[in-house]
């Protein structure tokens, strides 16, 4: 009877804990979601790549394109590998909802079709990133 008595302060604390496990789990979700769009972008690489070069090593002038023409070719050989990698990695992922879409009902298939598409579209705009067909 005694914990009623204090169910505003209870109250309270229990909202002050919930806003900061949303908002924490907000701002983690976006800084992810950044993180993971930088991490696609292969001139922010090398850019940031010579950034800290510089500022570790203090290249010289003439070390300087040098440097960046070895990291251009690097990140361009990390887009080939990674185009690879995301190539299959879709693949296997269609497969995947090919095999699942077999086991489902006919009113489960149309919402998990709906699902598939929505993260394909979402795919596409935020990281340009295109699945094959199913």
């Amino acid at each position: 009877m005694k914990a009623l008595k204090y169910w505003k302060a209870i109250l309270a604390m229990v909202l002050v804990f919930a806003a900061g496990v949303v908002t924490g789990s907000l701002t983690t979700m976006l800084h992810f979601k950044h993180a993971v769009e930088r991490g696609f972008n292969t001139k922010n690489w090398t850019a940031g790549v010579m950034k800290d070069m510089q500022n570790d090593l203090n290249l010289t002038p003439e070390q300087q394109p040098k440097i960046k023409a070895i990291l251009d070719g690097t990140a361009h050989q990390f887009e080939g590998s990674f185009g690879l990698a995301i190539k299959e990695s879709g693949t296997n992922l269609v497969d995947c909802w090919r095999q699942i879409d077999k086991e489902l009902t006919p009113e489960q298939r149309v919402v998990f079709q709906r699902k598939c598409q929505e993260f394909r579209v979402g795919l596409k705009r935020k990281l340009k990133i295109e699945l094959p067909p199913q």
